[in-house]
């Protein structure tokens, strides 16, 4: 179509935002073709904040970290390894719930129950950008939920995860459980406990 001194108009498609109210442009919108103009009902901007919001609540920010499961294991098939999720998510919201119950809304990683005031808190934080309070360039937030499984060379099964904070997550690493033993071993050769004056021996 051409305006009266033969330039071509462009003609800028709108609609209403469910959510806010606003007329918007349609590249405003993410695709949805369930709908009839085969755009979501919510603008961009909307469906972020809402997305935002839901994840910092509990539920919504464990299924995103349920998720992020479940992405590991298609990222592990697509590199070849086999480790898998084999949860549902109902069953890792109620090992979450069994956790809460010992542990309340702090991480299993410490000496125990009976001394869970030694035990650090674990938060639920999302922040736009990242996944788990990430943002894109800054620090990853240390104090929030983690899933972790005790050996990273067995399968997400409710035996073998456990619930601890990212930092202590990232500070275990890919450690397993023969890597602790050995570990553990060449301390305790290097070492030896004097129980009579407290002090430690080194081998000569």
């Amino acid at each position: 179509m051409e305006d009266l001194t033969g330039k071509k108009e462009v003609t800028t498609e709108t609609t209403k935002c469910s959510k806010c109210g606003e007329i918007k442009s349609f590249k405003d919108f993410s695709k949805h073709k369930a709908n009839k103009n085969n755009l979501q009902s919510w603008c961009r901007k909307c469906s972020s904040t809402g997305v935002t919001q839901y994840r910092n609540t509990e539920i919504g920010y464990l299924r995103m970290r349920y998720g992020s499961m479940r992405a590991s294991e298609f990222r592990n098939r697509v590199h070849g390894r086999k480790n898998k999720c084999l949860l549902t998510f109902d069953e890792f919201l109620a090992a979450w719930k069994r956790h809460k119950s010992i542990y309340g809304m702090k991480s299993a990683w410490g000496p125990g129950i009976n001394n869970l005031e030694q035990h650090l808190p674990v938060t639920m934080v999302h922040k736009v950008g990242g996944q788990g309070g990430k943002l894109k360039g800054s620090k990853q937030t240390g104090s929030n939920l983690s899933v972790d499984r005790l050996d990273p060379n067995q399968d997400y099964t409710l035996q073998n995860i456990i619930f601890i904070r990212a930092d202590e997550n990232d500070r275990k690493k890919h450690t397993t459980y023969s890597d602790c033993l050995i570990q553990i071993k060449l301390h305790d050769e290097r070492f030896k406990n004097d129980s009579t004056t407290g002090r430690l021996l080194v081998d000569e």
